[in-house]
């Protein structure tokens, strides 16, 4: 499997993770809305460069987008 692949299901099997802990922590009282925002940019940050090896592998591979 490609790599960039991988990296993709990657990032969105730590979205659904990350939704599901952030909806727990919160429901739990153990962290703020505030907190979880802030968590989320690393999490957004990881998506935007899978996508982005993403589409330099489709580049590569000489793929049109």
């Amino acid at each position: 499997m490609n790599p960039a692949t991988i990296a993709t299901v990657n990032a969105l099997v730590e979205i659904g993770l990350f939704a599901f802990k952030s909806i727990r922590a919160v429901q739990n009282g153990d962290k703020t809305p505030e907190e979880i925002r802030a968590e989320w940019a690393v999490i957004s940050a990881r998506l935007d460069d899978a996508w982005a090896a993403w589409d330099a592998a489709g580049d590569k591979a000489g793929e049109q987008k």
